[in-house]
């Protein structure tokens, strides 16, 4: 009584520690999924700001701001453009500062203006320099100033960052296959002589490896569940401290990560555990003593 209980209870802690490895290494994961969509995100979010500004002369004539207007909306680099007149922006700047900018000034010191943004598709350094050259030579224009920097700044972080999170994504998935492996095969391991055993009264290889298989599949999925709940509930956890992080990571990201990991660890513990079984099926009476 005490011996099968004994047993039951070294089988239930052998599943455990195989769910909560699992699990664990998939919230790892899955975190750098969810850090690489967010990265994505924001990339997207940064390039969709990036523009140009049209700087009119100060003295420059309708007619020469309606050909700018017009050469903007013909550009299909062109995602929208906002015109300031120098009077709003006077307005503007002198309510942001709180004193009166003309009296100081002497004048109106700011000119009429486009405010361009470029299609996310033309959010290169090459591109925006290319756009703004076709509006410098227009009459009436006084200067265009790009955002060139900015976007050579923005293209080398998104590289490296891209760079180091695929390292790490490759470096999890290493380690999570190892473990995964040696996790599920340390459980097949402890109940080797059971499969010598339904060898020797006559089982098939797949009567054998059936249990075996689903006890992997079963444990996998409940590792991922596992893995998604904490997940959800990491997401939750930040969105209440900044609400603005619900932009970075949407219910529909968190839901095709959630799924992943689910796939994710049923498929890899279920293919370890038919790994482990079929190399005990192979292995000779001797053999099983080694491990």
């Amino acid at each position: 009584m005490n011996k099968g209980r004994s047993k039951r209870i070294s089988t239930l802690g052998s599943r455990m520690t195989a769910i909560v490895s699992v699990g664990l290494v998939l919230v790892l994961v899955g975190l750098a999924a969810m850090c690489g969509f967010a990265g994505r995100r924001l990339q997207d979010e940064v390039r969709r700001n990036i523009g140009f500004t049209v700087v009119m002369d100060k003295e420059c004539a309708v007619e020469q701001t309606n050909t700018v207007k017009t050469a903007l909306l013909s550009q299909r680099g062109v995602e929208s453009f906002t015109y300031s007149p120098a009077e709003e922006i006077l307005a503007r700047e002198s309510e942001y500062m709180g004193q009166d900018i003309a009296a100081i000034a002497g004048g109106n010191p700011y000119n009429s203006e486009f405010d361009v943004k470029v299609r996310p598709a033309y959010a290169s350094a090459d591109s925006v320099d290319a756009l703004s050259a076709i509006f410098a030579d227009i009459p009436g224009v006084h200067e265009v100033t790009g955002e060139s920097t900015v976007i050579e700044g923005i293209d080398t972080m998104v590289s490296r960052s891209t760079a180091i999170l695929s390292a790490a994504a490759l470096i999890l998935l290493a380690v999570a296959i190892a473990l995964i492996n040696n996790t599920v095969s340390l459980s097949v391991y402890g109940r080797r002589f059971i499969i010598h055993t339904m060898k020797l009264v006559g089982a098939t290889p797949g009567f054998i490896r059936r249990p075996f298989i689903i006890a992997g599949l079963r444990d996998g999925i409940i590792a991922g569940l596992a893995a998604a709940a904490l997940i959800i509930g990491l997401r939750y956890y930040l969105i209440s401290l900044d609400p603005a992080a619900e932009e970075f990571a949407d219910l529909h990201t968190t839901a095709i990560v959630c799924a992943g990991m689910v796939v994710a660890g049923a498929a890899l513990t279920s293919l370890t555990a038919l790994t482990a079984a079929n190399r005990y099926l192979r292995a000779s009476y001797d053999e099983m003593f080694l491990k």
